[in-house]
């Protein structure tokens, strides 16, 4: 994971050049219209001038959106029976509609079931209060709980090519949760148990170790009530310099205990590493790295560490084992070996939070 941030950090700016590249101006709707809602056709208003992919990112539908069958918005249903729904892009086209400029996606819902055309403006954040996918398990007990992120690109929404910024597994577990607040997210791409660096996240440069980011942010950290840290699988990459297991496990300790000094009353969650593969498909489980430690054998001492401090910990492997496996990472993994796609940092959230409101 340490490399591909750097290696493909070009790529975001590659995505947003290939917003201005014609692929082709033909879509083939695979809508399911089963619903019985009234239709309406607008292709004789709409002009598409292209169409292109896009990397995910998830959305909501507003309250009067309308969603067609293909990008020339030939046929329009309202999307009121589908406003709980999550819809991930695909694709998106540029058009004139009625002669002004206009963007419109190609979403798929979170189950698959569906899939529509809608335009920009009839999307929203999955972030809006008013997208409501609170788990009725959660009740009352974490409503306007302030929770924090510490650590790498996992938690920060990084899928080894760009960011889906917002959607990330914090970000569902809030809003899973009900907590009524938006995440504070200060996890950073690449980051590290050991070491103290810095590293730009777009224009804004960030603390990216895990040391600095406490560091930069303990007025943050005292006015949160729950905090995960997620970070440890940068370590165990070789040519980290981040030396043996004994000396990860100690940095990672003495920065638990000193977010315990900062806020001795939040609740620490300890994150173990996700499951990781090789580019060859390898588990990397019992794969030794230069500093002679297993992944497995992280995860394992994380634990422990976690676990004597009094932090609760929270291993997906164990409540959530079906999420990534060998069997289905490359559609799990965007680079099939560490990295979830958005879609997946969607299971992630609703995991955890049915694990914390059971």
């Amino acid at each position: 994971m340490f490399a591909f941030f750097h290696k493909h950090i070009k790529l975001i700016i590659a995505t947003v050049i290939l917003a201005g590249v014609a692929f082709g101006i033909d879509d083939h709707s695979t809508a399911d219209t089963s619903t019985n809602s009234s239709k309406t056709s607008t292709s004789a208003k709409v002009s598409v001038q292209a169409t292109y992919p896009i990397h995910a990112h998830a959305y909501a539908l507003r309250k009067n959106a309308t969603l067609y069958t293909d990008a020339r918005l030939s046929q329009g249903m309202s999307a009121k029976p589908l406003l709980k729904d999550t819809w991930y892009r695909s694709q998106a086209a540029k058009l004139l509609v009625k002669g002004k400029p206009a963007v419109a996606y190609k979403l798929t819902n979170a189950s698959g079931k569906y899939t529509y055309w809608a335009l920009h403006s009839s999307v929203k954040s999955i972030n809006s209060k008013s997208f409501n996918v609170k788990l009725a398990a959660a009740g009352n007990q974490f409503t306007n709980k302030r929770i924090g992120f510490f650590g790498d690109s996992i938690p920060a929404g990084w899928d080894g090519y760009h960011f889906y910024l917002n959607n990330a597994y914090g970000d569902w577990l809030a809003k899973y949760l009900g907590t009524n607040n938006r995440i504070i997210n200060e996890a950073v791409p690449s980051a590290k148990i050991v070491g103290h660096r810095f590293a730009y996240v777009g224009p804004i440069l960030k603390p990216q170790d895990l040391t600095m980011q406490i560091r930069y942010h303990k007025s943050a950290i005292q006015k949160m009530n729950m905090i995960f840290i997620h970070i440890g699988t940068n370590d165990y990459t070789n040519f980290s310099n981040s030396g043996s297991l004994e000396n990860v496990i100690n940095h990672l300790k003495r920065n638990v205990q000193y977010i315990q000094k900062l806020n001795p009353n939040a609740k620490i969650y300890g994150v173990l590493p996700i499951s990781r593969y090789t580019a060859n498909g390898f588990n990397r489980e019992n794969i030794m790295n230069d500093s002679q430690y297993t992944y497995g054998q992280l995860r394992h001492e994380e634990a422990l560490m976690y676990r004597r401090l009094g932090a609760t910990v929270i291993d997906f492997q164990q409540f959530a084992p079906n999420i990534i496996t060998s069997e289905n990472k490359d559609v799990t993994l965007e680079d099939r070996e560490i990295h979830p796609t958005a879609q997946t940092a969607q299971k992630l959230g609703y995991a955890l939070a049915r694990k914390l409101a059971d």
